[in-house]
């Protein structure tokens, strides 16, 4: 006789967003994350992390946008995008109908283009759980830096993201030995 397997709780909490698991997509691997309805039940998973959103249409970088390599191939889509505004009128029911919890990633070459994205999903439905930051973009403003390479301007981009009133997750770029204070300076914004 075989003994019943106890059930685990993968519950996960992230500030004020709580999921059912830690599972979720990374931003851009799925789309705007219905695609992968064929394969899977969304609601099965923590969240589905959407491709980042500029405020605006962005058309993205021009073609060629693949080379491959001996190991692999490069990628320099430039975040091509509907817009916020589309986005929300014809990707996001689908996202809805399917009970899945949402991340809205955002993203931005200054701070005035963070905010207007951010405040353009001030509105969404409670099935928006939480907007990620995608900070790795280039700061127009500071061509030296990426956002998530100075304190200063994660501070500027979090601060300015508020206007969502949504719960804010931050997407750090690795590679600066400064990672832990902007980190501790996202958190804080």
């Amino acid at each position: 006789m075989r003994a019943a397997k106890a059930k685990i709780d993968l519950t996960t909490t992230l500030g004020s967003v709580t999921l059912p698991n830690p599972v979720m997509t990374a931003s851009g691997t799925a789309g705007y994350g219905s695609e992968l309805s064929e394969y899977m039940d969304l609601q099965e998973i923590g969240a589905i992390v959407v491709k980042s959103l500029h405020a605006d249409k962005w058309k993205g970088n021009s073609p060629p946008r693949l080379h491959p390599t001996p190991s692999g191939m490069l990628n320099s889509v430039g975040l091509q995008g509907p817009g916020v505004k589309a986005w929300i009128d014809e990707k996001l029911p689908s996202l809805r109908n399917s009970n899945a919890r949402i991340v809205a990633s955002i993203w931005g070459s200054t701070v005035e283009e963070f905010t207007e994205a951010a405040f353009l999903l001030r509105d969404t439905p409670p099935e928006v759980v939480a907007i990620e930051i995608n900070a790795s973009c280039p700061n127009l403003e500071d061509r030296r830096k990426l956002f998530s390479h100075s304190i200063q301007a994660i501070t500027e981009v979090v601060e300015a993201a508020n206007v969502a009133n949504k719960p804010l997750w931050a997407k750090l770029s690795p590679n600066t030995p400064e990672l832990p204070d902007i980190a501790e300076a996202a958190h804080k914004a």
